[in-house]
């Protein structure tokens, strides 16, 4: 079969006939602008959904709503590895006595046992993609 490309240029495109497969495929997608305005609230600063669990994960999106005093108080979590996508808003990580400072785009992966905690810039919601990765 032959098609072109954008410039004009005939490509060849090979057909390959589809393979019986043993077994159903199976995948979650979510749409993420819905499940942000989705989000449960847990207190005035935080909301958040799980989207994806297993037995060795967790994932989900969280927000974080800007506050006039942030919290000294930071979590850990004994058994799991966090990895963090920022997909809106700025705000900031703390990790122990260090503070990051967050933009869409960052990744971020916080080792079991690291405390911890996000907070949101004064301008607006900050709003993280996040997988718990349970590990040995």
């Amino acid at each position: 079969m032959r098609v072109k490309s954008a410039k004009g240029k005939a490509l060849s495109v090979k057909r390959y006939a589809p393979r019986k497969v043993r077994y159903q495929a199976k995948a979650n997608i979510v749409e993420v602008r819905q499940v942000v305005k989705d989000l449960r609230q847990i207190n005035p600063e935080i909301r958040y959904k799980n989207c994806f669990e297993a037995e060795q994960f967790t994932s989900g999106f969280i927000a974080f709503r800007p506050q006039k005093i942030s919290s000294a108080k930071q979590i850990h979590h004994h058994d799991k590895d966090v990895v963090c996508h920022v997909i809106k808003g700025r705000g900031r990580l703390r990790l122990k006595r260090r503070r990051v400072e967050l933009r869409p785009g960052m990744i971020c992966h916080i080792p079991k046992g690291t405390p911890h905690d996000f907070a949101a810039g004064k301008s607006g919601e900050l709003v993280l993609f996040y997988s718990l990765i349970k590990t040995a």
